[in-house]
């Protein structure tokens, strides 16, 4: 998947890989003739999208472009935090519902509470994980000549 962000803060997507993109760019189909589909992609704001680009995209012509990996690298925290609401959510649901152990149950239930314990404080270590990773990814410098392609597509560099 990449995705395409143009001055007037459109994103849109084309289901391809870079190389093909850039192989059919070399054939005569440049990127900006690419089957784009122009469709806002959800959870990500075209800011961010341009964050990315200017760091680690590919000149259109009419705009950046940038391989979805990039995309998907900003957006796994959340991901991984909506995850783990949902996961508490059902655990909280569960627990509402879940009948007092008998006595033979108990260590039972010792043992599930304490895999629980461990899973959510792995998933906690994912989600710090997957946040570093995806800072690290914003926090790459600018590169001046997707500056300058940016400028001459007609778009304004934001202030850091």
């Amino acid at each position: 998947m990449l995705y395409l962000i143009t001055p007037d803060g459109i994103v849109s997507t084309l289901d391809a890989g870079l190389g093909d993109a850039l192989v059919d760019a070399r054939r005569g189909r440049p990127l900006a003739r690419q089957p784009w589909v122009t469709q806002p992609p959800s959870g990500i704001s075209p800011e961010k999208v341009l964050a990315v680009a200017l760091r680690h995209g590919v000149d259109a012509g009419i705009g950046l472009v940038v391989h979805g990996g990039f995309i998907d690298q900003v957006l796994e925290p959340e991901r991984l935090r909506a995850a783990e609401r949902n996961q508490n959510r059902i655990a909280a649901q569960l627990q509402s519902i879940a009948a007092e152990p008998r006595h033979e149950d108990r260590d039972w239930h010792r043992r599930q509470r304490a895999i629980a314990e461990e899973a959510r404080q792995a998933a906690a270590g994912s989600i710090r994980r997957a946040e570093e990773a995806a800072e690290e990814l914003l926090e790459a410098p600018v590169k001046d000549r997707l500056t300058r392609a940016w400028e001459r597509a007609g778009g304004l560099v934001p202030a850091s």
